[in-house]
């Protein structure tokens, strides 16, 4: 990923949960703990977090009882996170990640894949990381299909969420390339064929909130 992009999620991680709450009415908890849930039983089970972030589904999966391991390219995300839950945490690019192949039982991605600079290759990396009867969720804003969900979400990625970011973190611009990254992203139906066309058994879809957030979980 570009050293931009990864400059950006260090410059606004101080703020980042702060905005996420705000900006989804803390709505996006309820979308997490949804995703781990997709994972199935994790009790004692092994899962990577990939794309963490400031840790919020580690968090979730430690508490429903797995050993959690978590990557992101963003030092300073991994670092906000400190103070939530006690993990091993992993600098590095989902793309091409340090781990060997079928090393996790599962692996879960949140708002990460689109700023990826190729989808393709992120699931193809979970795809060689979970094991034979594994899952990977990933949890994300898909480029919407339903006329409706699609005007309301462009109004609201490019008058709020670009104000409202720029008002708490200071960085309006970074909240305009989030947003311009939810309107050039996949459509769910997309990512789905994406995970079956790297090696996944199958993956089917759900949406949130009227279709808002989304995720998809491929079956290995």
């Amino acid at each position: 990923m570009s050293r931009a992009v990864q400059q950006m999620f260090d410059g606004i991680a101080p703020t980042y949960d702060t905005l996420n709450r705000v900006l989804s009415l803390g709505i996006d908890q309820s979308w997490r703990r949804k995703a781990v849930a997709a994972l199935g039983d994790i009790h004692g089970r092994k899962v990577l977090d990939v794309c963490a972030g400031t840790l919020d589904l580690s968090l979730i999966a430690v508490d429903a009882g797995a050993e959690v391991i978590a990557t992101d390219f963003s030092h300073a995300m991994l670092a906000g996170g400190r103070g939530k839950v006690l993990i091993p945490v992993v600098r590095a690019d989902a793309q091409e990640l340090p781990f060997e192949d079928a090393s996790f039982d599962g692996v879960i991605c949140g708002f990460g894949l689109r700023n990826l600079d190729d989808a393709r290759a992120g699931l193809a990396e979970m795809r060689r990381l979970v094991k034979r009867g594994g899952r990977a969720v990933v949890l994300d804003f898909f480029r919407p299909r339903r006329t409706i969900t699609r005007a309301v979400q462009s109004l609201y990625n490019q008058r709020v969420l670009p104000f409202v970011g720029g008002l708490v973190s200071g960085d309006g611009s970074a909240y305009r390339y989030l947003a311009d990254s939810i309107e050039r992203f996949a459509s769910r139906e997309d990512i789905e064929q994406l995970c079956r066309d790297v090696g996944f058994q199958s993956a089917r879809g759900e949406d949130f909130t009227l279709g808002i957030a989304s995720m998809v979980v491929a079956q290995s």
